[in-house]
């Protein structure tokens, strides 16, 4: 797996950096999500993949990386190992009977039938945290995760952190959970003063993109050339009310950055932003891919 960063710095796209003075949260990111990633280690598995596709074809002329200890790796080797732990690492079983088949610390699971945020991370309960990260990894990798358990994660998610436009950024049962985002707040509060709460909540609409297609995967799980069933587009359709409203409603036609709780507008949010709708045609090309779609 990829470790990378400190619970000092912020080290993925859940980039808060504490601003406020008043509130001692200065310079304390709200999200460091330091330790091993899980929307990183799918872009591993997808960049090896596609290495040693072009290794096969010999259009990759390299065949190995160096260790920080001088030793080597294959690629090969290293998407094996990958595919072969990702879900003993990242997986948390909906029964806590199967706790010892997986790098579990019972005690510390907050929400089961999911698959953890981080990997050892700097604080071990962030591990163990519900964001709408995972289905990124989906997208990108779905060989790393088994039909059954990735089945269950995504309907949990749909249950607990889907929002009517933009997926929760944090389960609203973990005690971090702040769904009101004001950057202009200076407050004595640490987790909210100057928008400190960024990724703590807030829904944000680019996720629902990778949420939305791993659905669609999942609950399908067609080849591509086969249309999904009449039930998973209608499911789909369903899920994509709230988009439709927005983008009828939208001064701009489009799609906003996030909202507050449940989809409420929040000002400081950007209007219409680029990923929010780019991430939603992704739906749209797996299924033209599909054949689901004529038009």
């Amino acid at each position: 797996l990829i470790h990378g960063g400190s619970q000092h710095n912020c080290g993925t796209w859940m980039d808060k950096m504490g601003e406020s003075v008043k509130a001692g949260s200065k310079g304390v990111p709200g999200t460091p999500r330091d330790g091993a990633a899980v929307e990183i280690q799918g872009l591993l598995k997808s960049t090896l993949r596609f290495v040693n596709i072009l290794r096969q074809k010999k259009l990759f002329k390299h065949d190995s990386v160096t260790k920080s200890d001088g030793s080597k790796i294959g690629f090969s080797e290293w998407e094996r190992l990958l595919q072969n732990n990702f879900e003993r690492c990242f997986y948390i079983p909906d029964d806590p009977s199967e706790d010892g088949k997986f790098e579990i610390i019972s005690a510390l699971v907050n929400r089961r039938g999911i698959y953890k945020d981080l990997f050892k991370s700097g604080k071990e309960y962030e591990d163990y945290q519900l964001r709408a990260n995972f289905p990124i990894a989906m997208c990108v990798a779905p060989e790393l995760f088994s039909k059954e358990k990735a089945k269950l994660a995504i309907n949990v998610a749909d249950q607990i952190i889907r929002g009517p436009v933009g997926m929760r950024t944090l389960d609203p049962s973990d005690w971090n959970y702040r769904p009101y985002y004001n950057n202009g707040e200076d407050s004595e509060d640490f987790a909210t003063s100057k928008g400190r709460n960024y990724h703590q909540g807030p829904e944000w609409v680019w996720c629902f993109g990778s949420f939305i297609r791993a659905f669609l995967y999942f609950n399908n799980m067609s080849e591509i050339g086969k249309s999904p069933s009449t039930n998973v587009l209608q499911a789909i359709n369903l899920r994509l009310r709230g988009h439709r409203r927005w983008i009828r409603e939208s001064y701009w036609a489009g799609l906003t950055e996030l909202t507050n709780k449940d989809g409420e507008l929040c000002n400081d949010s950007s209007p219409t932003q680029a990923w929010s709708t780019s991430c939603l045609l992704d739906l749209y090309f797996d299924l033209w891919r599909s054949k689901a779609y004529n038009a």
